[in-house]
């Protein structure tokens, strides 16, 4: 079966940009070339992501691709204002825990997860999240867009791998 898997970085205090969206400060943080992004990627046939960190994606990428390591990555862009599909990217509206429901059991690679909580609390309070990626980087933002947001949930994940590539702390986490 597919696994569903959240890969991404965020601040020691927990979020994944600033409030204007902006990344800067992650990409001015040494490490990220040594970590194992290739490989990770290399196993993904599936991203899903909300459409903000889709736009920014296809802003910062002049390839635009969401998975360079796999062209051929079938996209799915959460919004509320569905636009017309290309031929690797739908863009969605309909229940994603549904959508993930469905794709874990059909034939394929693994599932990235991508962005924010948007995406990832709903999956995560459908228990339908096999592993966390969480990188950190080594700075505070004081204010942002957080990763987890506060919802009526309770799970407990295995941390079974920490790892350091510069200044990034890595945990891994499955369920």
């Amino acid at each position: 079966m597919r696994k569903v898997q959240f890969y991404g970085a965020i601040s020691i205090d927990g979020y994944l940009a600033t409030n204007d969206e902006r990344l800067d400060w992650l990409f001015k943080t040494g490490g990220a070339d040594q970590a194992p992004t290739a490989d990770f990627m290399q196993a993904v046939d599936t991203a899903i992501m909300g459409r903000h960190t889709y736009e920014y994606t296809m802003e910062q990428t002049t390839d635009q691709l969401i998975n360079p390591y796999n062209p051929l990555t079938k996209n799915i862009v959460m919004t509320s204002n569905p636009q017309p599909s290309t031929t690797n990217t739908t863009f969605t509206n309909a229940d994603i825990t549904s959508i993930v429901s469905q794709l874990k059991n059909e034939p394929g690679q693994n599932i990235w997860i991508v962005g924010g909580s948007g995406v990832l609390i709903p999956l995560l309070t459908a228990d339908l999240v096999d592993e966390l990626f969480i990188q950190i980087a080594p700075v505070l933002l004081g204010d942002g867009i957080p990763l987890f947001t506060k919802v009526d949930y309770s799970h407990r994940f295995e941390l079974v791998d920490t790892n350091h590539y510069g200044q990034l702390a890595e945990l891994h986490f499955t369920r």
